[in-house]
């Protein structure tokens, strides 16, 4: 005999639909309308009643920056700081957790405190006397201050979104491994790292959305042309008195492509570990 559907669970997924399919069309209309402005003639941009569609494609836009803006630089500026970056965060939180988790000292519990007391302040209230600190050790307009500085403050971050994977693997994996004569460096490479690489994976494409999009600390500490990130030459477009909203609107769009690319190919791997390491937390 056929059940009969429940006319409150039948409203109640026709509310969840529509209510998702809004948040949706809310979230991608931005991301839409970047892309048809970078289409887009500055007649049509600024024409009166809106243009929503552009008569053509015109790609002029994204020549004028790669031929004039040299945008290619600026990407491969910003791809150094997003894969060095997230890489040296992973390795060093990673260290961090493992000590604070599976390694008993006295006053563990205090310093995973003060990673979390680091995360409450605003990243504002650092950029005076970091920038002072910078400019004594004579690194500023350096990639490399960039990098050093998104490793820092992705740290406690990461340190504690590892710490809910390795509360994961049960301690007696490593007690039996160091019972056989394994030492701690040994069990950590051959025991902890294997079963952390999903954790690892999801702490990596978070720092590197942070660090691909990062513009207050290099406008910051960059000044010269070729240490710019792609955020910065973006941001550089928008002059004093005059707007050429064509460019900028392509350059974001040069710039949501790796992100986007990255996300789709693994996004299921990235909500997995999401996942886990909430679970297992």
């Amino acid at each position: 005999m056929r059940r009969k559907a429940n006319p409150l669970s039948i409203v109640a997924k026709s509310f969840r639909f529509f209510t998702l399919t809004f948040m949706a069309l809310v979230i991608i209309s931005p991301l839409v309308w970047i892309f048809l402005t970078s289409l887009k003639t500055k007649r049509e941009m600024y024409n009166f009643p809106i243009i929503y569609l552009p008569e053509s494609f015109n790609f002029e836009n994204y020549i004028y920056i790669f031929q004039f803006g040299n945008f290619a630089h600026y990407t491969v500026n910003s791809f150094m700081l997003a894969t060095i970056a997230p890489f040296f965060t992973v390795f060093f939180s990673l260290m961090a957790s493992y000590a604070l988790g599976k390694i008993k000292f006295k006053g563990s519990k205090y310093v995973l405190l003060f990673f979390v007391m680091t995360m409450l302040l605003p990243g504002t209230t650092g950029f005076a006397p970091m920038y002072i600190l910078m400019s004594r050790l004579h690194m500023i307009d350096k990639l490399s201050t960039v990098i050093i500085l998104s490793i820092g403050g992705g740290i406690p971050f990461c340190t504690l979104l590892l710490q809910g994977f390795l509360a994961g693997i049960p301690d007696s994996l490593e007690e039996a491994a160091l019972m056989d004569g394994c030492g701690r460096l040994k069990s950590f490479i051959y025991i902890i790292i294997p079963m952390m690489v999903m954790g690892m994976f999801t702490v990596f494409i978070f720092q590197f959305i942070g660090a691909w999009n990062d513009v207050y600390t290099s406008i910051l500490y960059i000044n010269s042309d070729k240490n710019k990130t792609l955020a910065v030459a973006i941001y550089s477009l928008v002059g004093k008195y005059d707007i050429n909203w064509g460019t900028v609107a392509s350059g974001t769009v040069i710039s949501l492509l790796p992100v986007i690319f990255l996300f789709s190919l693994m996004k299921d791997l990235f909500v997995e570990g999401i996942t886990a390491g909430a679970v297992k937390g």
